[in-house]
């Protein structure tokens, strides 16, 4: 399935972009949302006009078990590979789930591209495909109600990281001095 989601940031394009490449951001976002459980950088290369990270997410699981089988949270980690354009002022990103057979079924990746509305704020367009796959026969039809319900999911974790995002943004901005570059 193809997906879009649009959130409206309290800055220009440079401070959004500025605050999501701040290395405390992850911890922030950690100890504030209560849909994610943990994050961590795994790598950040800043290659002057590209920076490429590897970042792990841990939700909060949706299911704590599945009849008698109980799933840990680690069973939906998944880890973001993504390359930030600073030219472009795009990411384009691969997440790419931890487990096995999460990693088998789930593909997902797209782009999120950050655009200066005015009066000092920035929307940011995430755009891209979630899609199961290599399904059994018998199992395809099931599919899209699968990647539905992973959209769903995906799309209220999201809407709270823009919210705190969006806090951690205007926190930047209230202890940078007035004039002084983010």
């Amino acid at each position: 399935m193809q997906f879009e989601l649009k959130h409206v940031f309290d800055g220009s394009v440079d401070q959004v972009i500025d605050a999501m490449l701040d290395p405390t951001l992850a911890d922030y976002l950690t100890s504030h949302m209560k849909q994610l459980q943990d994050l961590k950088t795994l790598e950040r290369v800043d290659e002057g006009q590209l920076v490429r990270r590897k970042i792990r997410y841990v939700p909060v699981p949706l299911i704590s078990s599945v009849g008698p089988k109980k799933v840990p949270p680690e069973a939906l980690a998944w880890v973001e590979e993504s390359t930030f354009d600073r030219r472009s002022r795009e990411i384009r990103f691969k997440n790419i789930g931890e487990h096995h057979k999460v990693r088998k079924h789930l593909e997902n990746g797209g782009v999120l591209r950050f655009r200066e509305l005015g009066a000092g704020r920035t929307e940011r367009v995430i755009s891209g495909e979630l899609k199961i796959a290599n399904l059994p026969l018998l199992l395809r039809p099931l599919a899209p109600i699968a990647e539905q319900l992973i959209y769903s999911n995906a799309q209220k974790l999201l809407n709270e990281e823009a919210r705190v995002f969006n806090d951690f943004i205007k926190q930047r901005a209230s202890a940078t001095p007035a004039g002084a570059a983010g």
